[in-house]
Formats: structure tokens, sequence, C-alpha cells
């Protein structure tokens, strides 16, 4: 029987870095490592506007991004 070990978990927050020479909006992302796997979404959101207020770029999206192993 195949299991999912939890290898490790980042926080990737997304900001938004202007426009480009051809109209499209660029961006910026800033990645947290050692995001608890246990961590729920309402801590994730309240660490986001935390982290977020910290910069002068606007907020666009933030990620949970898990990796695993497969055994």
């Amino acid at each position: 029987m195949a299991n999912l070990e939890h290898k490790h978990s980042v926080l990737r927050i997304t900001f938004e870095a202007g426009m480009g020479g051809n109209g499209k909006l660029k961006t910026k992302s800033k990645t947290y490592r050692n995001v608890k796997a246990s961590a729920t979404a309402d801590q994730l959101e309240a660490a986001v506007i935390i982290l977020s207020g910290l910069s002068a770029s606007p907020f666009i999206i933030a990620e949970k991004v898990q990796t695993s192993n497969l055994n």
C-alpha cells in the first residue's frame, strides 16, 4: 500500500510589480519556508495579512505548496 510522507511546506506570496513594456502586469513572489503541515487556512491567512503588510507592493495571491514523498 502506498503512503504519502510529508517532506516540507512553503508559503508563496505573489505581489504586483508594475506594468511591463507590453502592457502586461509584472509580478514578484516571496517564499517563506518551514511552514507547518498542520497550519490551518485561518492561520495562514493571518500570516499572509501580516507579511503582505510589510511590502509596498499590492498583494495578489498566496499559496501553500506542500511536497510529499510517495512510499
